[in-house]
């Protein structure tokens, strides 16, 4: 049986960025008959969001509002997708955050993945890469991955430098709980 990871457009993130995350998770995750599709409605940003002193966003704020808008609807995940900074409680940003172990929610940002924000020269291979590389990360934990020591894309990430090292695929132990997890489900 398919399941389906629903892409949550966030603010003004842009539409190239969604479909080319939507083509290249349906490669990644057909393994695991993991399909994906674009919400047609964005998200906007509230100001009860944003942290001024810190300009940025609290993830957690936006990943219960997703799930708040999600809970009702027969959605396996949902995975947001904003262009903005974003933070999480103790740390100072953050490139994604999952709303927990095994939840229906994750939530990435794009801001940290450009090369724009540290003032180097567009790459935009490199941001395709590195957005598809968190998203299947934060998609891991909703799966049920805890984060992993291995050579593993379930590595935790934090610095740019840190997530490029970071492979875009599972490690063999990882792997193997997601194909439990998923017979499992079937």
């Amino acid at each position: 049986m398919k399941k389906f990871v629903f892409l949550q457009g966030i603010g003004k993130i842009n539409e190239i960025t969604l479909i080319k995350l939507r083509k290249n998770l349906d490669w990644s995750l057909r393994t695991f008959e993991i399909k994906t599709k674009i919400l047609p409605n964005r998200l906007v940003l509230k100001r009860s969001e944003f942290h001024p002193l810190k300009r940025q966003y609290n993830a957690d704020l936006i990943l219960n509002r997703i799930f708040k808008q999600k809970k009702d609807e027969e959605v396996y995940k949902v995975l947001g997708i904003l262009d903005q900074d974003i933070y999480a409680k103790t740390l100072n940003f953050v490139f994604g955050k999952a709303n927990g172990i095994n939840s229906r929610e994750a939530l990435i940002s794009v801001a940290r993945l450009d090369e724009k924000f540290y003032r180097r020269s567009d790459n935009p291979s490199l941001f395709e890469f590195r957005v598809l590389k968190e998203a299947i990360h934060e998609l891991g934990h909703t799966f049920g991955l805890y984060h992993c020591s291995n050579e593993c894309v379930m590595e935790f990430s934090n610095s740019i430098d840190e997530a490029d090292r970071k492979p875009i695929k599972f490690c063999k132990s990882c792997l193997h709980l997601l194909h439990n997890i998923f017979d499992r489900d079937d």
